[in-house]
């Protein structure tokens, strides 16, 4: 075992530097885990706050610790700062849902409609999003003065949550991995669409989505550089999943996504934000046009889908690479099959630095304690390969 010489701030920002550190950073991501952990239905998880940040520390505790913070406390709970990026309907658990059920997006039907496209290239994303979108959405929302305000108290109320746990984090010197979520153009319009709607625009009405596209990203990128540096947090969550190589052929990927992803990258970097390119789906067949992205300067977020040893391969002397414990294995296997597979992580992706050890997207629900332990453990103890 391989002594520590560097604090958890210290490794992590050195592995996004693609350099080698004392240990791979370790950072489980999401931890809706935390719920029943801690014997708290997904009903409050989702919607109290304060009780989702004190899950999460009691998880911490009872794990040991690890060196980053993935989604800290109220990140990706409160399913309405969710809807601002995956614009569309949502089914809650206690609610639409039973109880401990977990979130889901629902796009049964559009609630953006072509005629949209118009409004948003003359009025841009924010004008409409407030003004016809969100009250589609979450009624009593936006629309008009009252309901845009009631939006941004709402919002307010869950940043002023978050910012109090990013500070209780920062104080134990453990950094918190991001601070705000965006996406591309694409991601926004196939979620409010409906992916089948979306997929119909292209090829129906190809030069009125990218005059939207091209009308939309100047606001994400003003939102999401001001959001980031109010919440203090200089990491940015670039969630993406239709732009994967299993979702969207290169032709469209090229017409319909790189373009705009390239842009929002560079807005970020040249704003001081590393974008986590939390990419789910399987991205092997698109990887090589990662290489156009800012060399060093984005973490490569992997859910197991993706060929992680091919990403190392082709991206290793580009971009760090987070990843990839995949959820079947932390709720089905036993805890030296996590082992062994984090072991191989360790020697192969993290061979010369540049390497997060993660779950593949966010820790199940179901996953078993033994088997979060396991990862853990071995991130903190196992002696990185050399040669």
């Amino acid at each position: 075992m391989r002594s520590e010489t560097m604090t958890p701030r210290e490794r992590f920002e050195a592995v996004i530097r693609l350099q080698e550190p004392d240990r791979v950073p370790v950072c489980p991501l999401g931890m809706l885990f935390s719920a029943p952990y801690v014997g708290i239905t997904m009903e409050k998880y989702y919607s109290d706050l304060k009780a989702a940040t004190i899950a999460q520390r009691k998880v911490f505790e009872g794990l040991g610790g690890w060196d980053v913070m993935g989604l800290s406390g109220s990140t990706m709970t409160d399913p309405f700062p969710l809807i601002t990026i995956f614009p569309n309907k949502v089914k809650r658990p206690g609610i639409e849902l039973s109880p401990d059920d977990i979130m889901q997006f629902d796009e049964s039907e559009p609630a953006m409609f072509v005629e949209d496209y118009d409004i948003i290239i003359k009025k841009g994303w924010n004008h409409f999003f407030f003004k016809h979108l969100l009250p589609r959405i979450q009624p009593g929302y936006g629309g008009n003065a009252f309901g845009t305000i009631k939006a941004f108290l709402r919002l307010m109320s869950f940043i002023r949550v978050f910012k109090k746990d990013v500070g209780y984090w920062e104080s134990r010197g453990i950094p918190v991995l991001i601070g705000m979520p965006c996406v591309v153009p694409y991601e926004m319009f196939s979620t409010a669409r409906t992916i089948n709607q979306f997929a119909l625009d292209l090829f129906r009405y190809p030069e009125k989505v990218i005059a939207a596209m091209d009308a939309t990203l100047p606001d994400s990128i003003k939102t999401v550089l001001r959001g980031a540096r109010g919440i203090g947090v200089p990491r940015v969550f670039l969630a993406s999943e239709r732009g994967a190589g299993d979702m969207i052929s290169p032709k469209q990927f090229e017409q319909f996504y790189l373009p705009w992803l390239k842009r929002l990258v560079d807005a970020l970097v040249d704003g001081g934000i590393t974008p986590l390119l939390h990419f789910d789906g399987n991205w092997t067949r698109h990887l090589s046009y990662l290489k156009e992205l800012p060399k060093a300067k984005c973490i490569l977020d992997l859910d197991s889908t993706t060929d992680i040893f091919k990403a190392k391969e082709m991206l290793g002397d580009h971009m760090c690479i987070m990843g990839d414990v995949p959820a079947s294995l932390l709720t089905l296997g036993t805890p030296e099959e996590v082992e062994d597979y984090c072991k191989k992580l360790i020697d192969e992706v993290g061979k010369g630095g540049g390497f997060i050890l993660s779950s593949g997207c966010t820790v199940p629900y179901n996953a078993k304690f033994e088997n979060l332990k396991a990862m853990i453990d071995t991130g903190k103890t196992y002696q990185l390969s050399k040669g």
